[in-house]
């Protein structure tokens, strides 16, 4: 499913008014997500834009007292049920393969990893495992780096160089901690920069750890993907309709359509306070859901050529789209790591 030239120039008029309407529609607390999006008729996509409104319970029209108009700025809207998961880390019974817990050496996308203890997120202490994304280099450094979310290794009071568990922590019978990486950086806001000579903001969660002495690197390569990820791709309107994968430690290997580069939804930081996220590319996986907790942390790449397009964050609780922090947001913070 491929927009047309026509679509993509309709798309990026449609995207002029995005932050009018989010600053309008999201003073309504039903309102979850807004962005230009594929059209979605009877549970299914067809190559159609619309403005597309997340709501947390979708009711029939003869019930909603003010509803969104059919048609804004003169192009077509629609409403889905959306609102994100809170917790996205997982619990050792909800990885599905035991040998993506295992401890891994060398170092490979798609496995369980941890922080070296609870996380303080939202005035709450944590514990669980998340997805390490994918074993990239880092120009000037000899020894590589893992992506993965911050959520997943960060809190409100975790210090640089802090260590990273593969296998997880919680995953050992002693709750020890492999550690593999120290912790250099991460990010869990929204963050600016320049994309095709506009300056954008985008929602970014990520962090970067390096790797220890006593472990090895396979870079670009994920667990249960005979390809290796060849490369960053590109972030712009043609994305949308392409096909990408994931390989994350909840729901393994899965693959989705992009529906939207543009998503702007509510979310939280690490001290719990509610924030706006914008610029998220949203996935809706094939024939269910592509993530769930868990599989935050996991590089999420095209499938026609291998090129990463992103991290992934989150997930709808109902709806099956995934939620992803564009590349380009990441290069914007660390210019200076490659595949």
């Amino acid at each position: 499913m491929k927009l047309s030239k026509e679509d993509i120039i309709l798309h990026d008029k449609m995207a002029e008014k995005l932050p009018e309407l989010v600053e309008e529609y999201f003073k309504r607390p039903e309102i979850t997500s807004l962005s230009v999006s594929l059209k979605t008729v009877n549970d299914q996509l067809i190559n159609s834009l619309s403005y597309t409104f997340g709501v947390k319970e979708k009711l029939p029209l003869s019930q909603v007292k003010n509803a969104i108009p059919s048609t804004l700025f003169g192009f077509p809207t629609d409403v889905v049920e959306f609102e994100m998961q809170d917790n996205h880390l997982a619990t050792p019974d909800m990885v599905a393969d035991a040998t993506r817990n295992e401890k891994t050496d060398p170092l490979i996308g798609g496995i369980s990893i941890s922080a070296n203890g609870e996380l303080m997120q939202g005035g709450k202490a944590i514990a669980g495992n998340g997805t390490l994304g994918v074993m990239v280099n880092k120009k000037g450094d000899k020894n590589p780096y893992m992506i993965t979310c911050a959520h997943v290794v960060a809190g409100t009071t975790t210090k640089l160089d802090s260590d990273i568990c593969q296998q997880s922590k919680w995953q050992t019978a002693l709750n020890y901690c492999h550690d593999c990486a120290a912790l250099k950086d991460y990010y869990k806001e929204n963050v600016f920069f320049d994309r095709n000579s506009v300056v954008i903001d985008a929602w970014l969660d990520c962090a970067i750890a390096r790797k220890g002495y006593f472990r090895n690197a396979d870079i670009g390569k994920v667990y249960g993907v005979g390809n290796t990820i060849t490369g960053f791709g590109e972030v712009n309107t043609t994305l949308i309709g392409e096909e990408v994968m994931k390989s994350g430690i909840t729901t393994e290997i899965t693959t989705g359509t992009i529906t939207s580069i543009t998503e702007s939804l509510k979310v939280k930081k690490l001290d719990g306070s509610e924030v706006v996220a914008h610029n998220v590319v949203t996935v809706r996986g094939d024939g269910g859901y592509f993530s769930r907790s868990g599989d935050s942390g996991s590089a999420v790449f095209k499938t026609n050529d291998f090129t990463m397009i992103g991290v992934l964050f989150g997930s709808g609780v109902t709806s099956g789209l995934g939620l992803v922090s564009p590349i380009d947001a990441v290069l914007s913070k660390w210019p200076d790591i490659q595949l």
